[in-house]
C-alpha cells in the first residue's frame, strides 16, 4: 500500500500533464494570439516589387537581397525605371499562381514574414541577385555576396549602368 500513496497523490499531476499534451497541437497553432502559418508552401499571389511578394494576407520579404524601390529610376543610355524593372524580372521567375517553398527565418518591423524561399529548386533571392536585379543585402546577410559579384562583372541588370543602392535611395527620398 505505501509504494501505490505515491502514485495515487501524483495522478492529479499526471492527469494535468495529460491534458496538456491533449491540447498541444492547437497550442502550437498559435504564436503571440497570431495564428501560424505553414511556411513550406506557399502561392503567390503578388509580386510587390523586386523583393517583396504575397500569398494571400501574408507579406513576404525575401531575405538577405535590396531591390530598387518602385519608384526608384536608374541609368543605362537613359533614365529608366528600375525599381519596376526588379518587379517584371521577378514576376517573370514565378509566373502566376507559383507554389514556392520558404523557410521563415524573421519577421521585419514591417511584420512581413523575412523568408528564404525556393522556385523549383533555385533560391529566388540568388536568382535575382545573379540577374543583377537585387544587392546582397550585406546589413542582414552575407549570403549573396558572391552572386553579387558575379553580376557586377558581367554587367548585369543594374550593373549595366548607374544606380543609387535601394538603401541610399530610401534614405533620400
Amino acid at each position: 500500500m505505501r509504494a501505490i500513496m505515491p502514485l495515487v497523490k501524483a495522478l492529479p499531476l499526471v492527469m494535468a500533464l495529460s491534458l496538456m499534451m491533449s491540447q498541444l497541437p492547437s497550442m502550437i497553432g498559435k504564436a503571440n494570439g497570431a495564428e501560424v502559418i505553414d511556411t513550406k508552401h506557399l502561392t503567390i499571389t503578388k509580386i510587390t516589387d523586386g523583393d517583396s511578394l504575397r500569398s494571400g494576407d501574408i507579406r513576404i520579404r525575401l531575405h538577405g537581397i535590396d531591390a530598387p524601390e518602385m519608384r526608384q529610376m536608374c541609368d543605362h543610355n537613359g533614365a529608366y525605371a528600375c525599381g519596376r524593372a526588379a518587379q517584371a524580372y521577378l514576376a517573370s521567375l514565378l509566373k502566376d499562381g507559383a507554389t514556392v517553398r520558404c523557410e521563415h527565418l524573421d519577421t521585419d518591423r514591417y511584420k512581413r514574414l523575412v523568408m528564404r524561399c525556393y522556385y523549383r529548386g533555385i533560391d529566388i533571392s540568388a536568382a535575382m541577385v545573379r540577374a543583377g536585379w537585387a544587392l546582397a543585402y550585406r546589413r542582414y546577410a552575407k549570403d549573396y555576396i558572391a552572386d553579387e559579384q558575379e553580376a557586377k562583372a558581367a554587367k548585369r541588370g543594374l550593373w549595366a549602368g548607374t544606380f543609387q543602392t535601394p538603401e541610399a535611395w530610401r534614405r533620400a527620398n
